[in-house]
């Protein structure tokens, strides 16, 4: 009876008489040598690695400090604003969900197309007498791990900020504890049953046409799930017939079928700001959850043989060996030695032929998109709210969301550099080319589209703000400075964190390095942003009140600025100098 239950199970090969043992077994062996690996790093840590780890706590409670001190400064002073301030933090907590859920889903495609079909460990998972269903659970489990940590460390601290705002009681801490499991699972189902039938629909390795369609369906959900919020009508309340119509609009949700909807109708209530039903939209949520996780099953169950054997083909380098592509590769590398020349060239033509890496390119530039164009739709006449100090004060702001964006992007692309070698590592450090050439190569090649990104970003931006001069520029040339220190933190912490066994460069982002790397970027940025907040602040005042300037406020804007600058040029070498070392010492 067991093996003919055995010879039905989809994909699972008969080789040896099964032993009786539950249905989760398989699943907790398939992620034990992740638990094992994690647990044998924390047992061997010399006494230095246990100084990082300890710094590495130390870094993710400031930051997590940073985020529950905004958003606790944000809602305390919306609960001093008379009914208007339900409403604000009605739509923030609404925002921060929407926003949560769109990442999730967009991260979730492209991890699992890492995870399910271009993982270098699958060719033996798919051999091994393993189930469906224990293959699927496990794969799923690494999946949302690896998509969404991140979210949950700025979350934590933001959902404590409201409970202590508002003085709740224990009931609101346990239901967001029990809010995120279903909302993570919904985007992670999502992701890998869209991911599973794009491959069986266009092969895993030739992915022109996926990533086509991807983006489309990327710029099309993302510019929906925005303009679902209709965040323009905070600033134009004008629009309403009177202010009764304009609190009402605000307090009723966009579209009650996104999950995002729900779990702030579960959490809401629970402020004690108005009544509702979060028992049912829980049910909702959890339901959900359940439903597309049986469904990612039964999909995945259904199609991954196929869609697996497309992931195998061997795909043509189609757009690196076209002779444009060759001009256009030497013209932008003839500056360079010949030696970082030939890198160089080696690593865009890496990039672009790693289905994992350049496929989020265009999820990014739908990111960017909506990014601008939320700023173009900003109505900037007419408002008695939009003036020349809430301009240039949302331009500061948005260099600093332009510095975290690039980042962002920098620990994805930038810090698995010298780990994406992977065991080839060797060849690099015994061919007749300097370390300091290697270092070089990799930092210009990540430097010059983390510039366009982040530029991008600031100008256009500031752009539509039309924002004064002095601000325009100040933030373009801060950005120019932060992208280039950034890079080479990355790079200096990729050399201190290598991971040259990872299966896929999502796996080497989420690492104990890149989470070191993102808390470093963020204190790098935070203290950048407050260096340069005073002299903002003078110089607009002064502009506003048609005062000139004393020598004394002269003096202090050149000494933040000059602090600035000093700081970017010492993170800048202090890193570039480290990493070499950290280089130097890596012995495969």
């Amino acid at each position: 009876m067991a093996n003919a239950e055995l010879a039905q199970t989809p994909w699972l090969p008969v080789s040896a008489e099964p032993q009786r043992r539950g249905p989760w077994h398989d699943a907790r062996l398939l992620l034990s040598p992740r638990a094992q690996s994690i647990r044998n790093r924390f047992h061997r840590l010399t006494r230095g690695g246990r100084v990082r780890l300890a710094l590495l706590a130390a870094l993710a409670l400031t930051v997590g400090g940073a985020v529950f001190v905004f958003f606790y400064r944000a809602l305390s002073y919306f609960a001093a604003v008379p009914e208007f301030g339900t409403v604000l933090t009605y739509k923030l907590l609404s925002m921060v969900f929407i926003t949560f859920f769109s990442i999730l889903l967009f991260s979730n495609i492209v991890t699992a197309l890492s995870t399910f079909f271009l993982s270098r460990d699958l060719d033996r998972l798919v051999a091994a007498p393993v189930s469906a269903r224990c293959f699927f659970y496990a794969r799923f489990t690494e999946t949302v791990i690896d998509s969404s940590w991140m979210m949950l460390l700025f979350a934590a601290p933001a959902f404590l900020a409201y409970g202590v705002v508002h003085s709740t009681g224990p009931g609101f801490y346990v239901m967001a504890i029990l809010t995120l499991p279903p909302f993570l699972v919904i985007p992670a189902a999502l992701g890998v049953t869209i991911t599973t039938v794009l491959v069986n629909v266009f092969p895993a390795r030739r992915t022109k046409d996926i990533l086509v369609l991807l983006s489309v369906f990327a710029v099309a959900l993302l510019y929906l799930l925005f303009r679902l919020l209709r965040p323009e009508r905070l600033v134009n309340p004008e629009g309403f017939a009177d202010f009764s119509s304009f609190l009402s609009a605000m307090q009723t949700p966009e579209w009650m079928f996104l999950p995002s909807t729900w779990a702030t109708e579960v959490l809401f209530p629970l402020l004690g700001l108005r009544n509702g039903q979060p028992a049912y939209f829980y049910l909702l949520l959890a339901t959900t959850a359940a439903v597309a996780l049986m469904a990612g099953e039964t999909v995945l169950g259904r199609l991954y043989l196929p869609g697996w054997s497309k992931a195998q083909e061997g795909r043509q380098a189609r757009l690196t060996q076209r002779p444009l592509a060759a001009l256009l590769l030497a013209a932008l590398t003839a500056p360079f030695p010949p030696q970082m020349r030939l890198i160089m060239i080696k690593e865009v033509k890496t990039f672009f032929r790693d289905t994992s890496q350049w496929s989020q390119l265009i999820l990014l530039l739908a990111l960017v998109v909506v990014y601008v164009y939320n700023f173009s739709v900003l109505p900037l006449r007419g408002s008695p709210l939009v003036t020349f100090y809430f301009k240039n004060v949302i331009a500061f702001v948005n260099l600093a969301l332009a510095a975290f964006v690039t980042a962002a992007v920098a620990v994805r692309f930038v810090y698995p550099s010298f780990s994406i070698e992977g065991r080839a590592f060797w060849v690099l450090k015994t061919a007749p080319v300097s370390l300091r050439r290697l270092w070089w190569a990799k930092f210009w090649v990540g430097v010059v589209p983390l510039l366009v990104l982040g530029e991008t970003l600031v100008l256009a931006t500031n752009t539509y703000l039309q924002v004064m001069p002095f601000m325009f520029w100040l933030a373009g040339g801060t950005l120019l400075a932060m992208v280039l220190t950034i890079v080479a933190l990355g790079l200096a912490i990729g050399a201190a964190y290598p991971n040259f066994d990872a299966d896929n460069a999502a796996q080497i982002a989420a690492g104990s390095g890149g989470l070191v790397y993102m808390i470093l970027c963020l204190a790098f940025i935070g203290t950048v942003v407050v260096l340069e907040a005073w002299p903002v602040y003078v110089l607009f005042t002064s502009r506003l009140g048609g005062l000139p300037l004393s020598a004394g406020a002269w003096s202090g804007i050149i000494t933040s600025l000059t602090a600035v600058a000093a700081l970017n040029l010492a993170v800048f070498l202090g890193s570039v100098r480290y990493g070499l070392r950290r280089l130097e010492a890596i012995e495969m």
